[in-house]
């Protein structure tokens, strides 16, 4: 945290915007998704972006690519859709299990495949758990 809780953490992360360069993928969870800090996160830095999205969010469709991702846009912003189910088996055998709807700036599907993607952001660093993901094919 860097300051008083009654400020959200979005307020904190646009303080820090200005650190990012093109060179950099930002990872964020679904606090973050609003349009306007998609907007300032990549068209004011030219970071990449890799996120979270509301389990409720939905884009249209304009293309579908071959790994089952989409083409989408988050206002002024051309994004790729990953619908991605996740499981994770915790070290003392609890498992559980979810939906995942990220949202990247990396729109090249073979370059970037969502399977690779969906891992990147779910892993953490946790080598507690054993987690099993998949890129949904619509």
């Amino acid at each position: 945290m860097f300051g008083p809780t009654a400020e959200g953490e979005t307020s904190y992360a646009r303080r820090l915007l200005h650190l990012l360069r093109p060179d950099m993928l930002v990872l964020w969870d679904k606090g973050f998704d609003s349009n306007a800090f998609l907007a300032a996160a990549v068209t004011d830095t030219g970071a990449q972006v890799l996120g979270r999205l509301r389990s409720n969010r939905y884009m249209p469709v304009l293309t579908r690519l071959v790994d089952g991702s989409y083409l989408s846009v988050i206002g002024t912003v051309n994004v790729r859709v990953i619908d991605a189910q996740i499981a994770v088996t915790c070290a003392d055998g609890t498992s559980f299990t979810g939906s995942y709807r990220l949202v990247t700036t990396l729109i090249d599907a073979r370059r970037y495949p969502a399977t690779v993607l969906v891992v990147s952001i779910t892993s953490g660093g946790n080598t507690n758990r054993r987690t099993t993901r998949s890129a949904t094919r619509s």
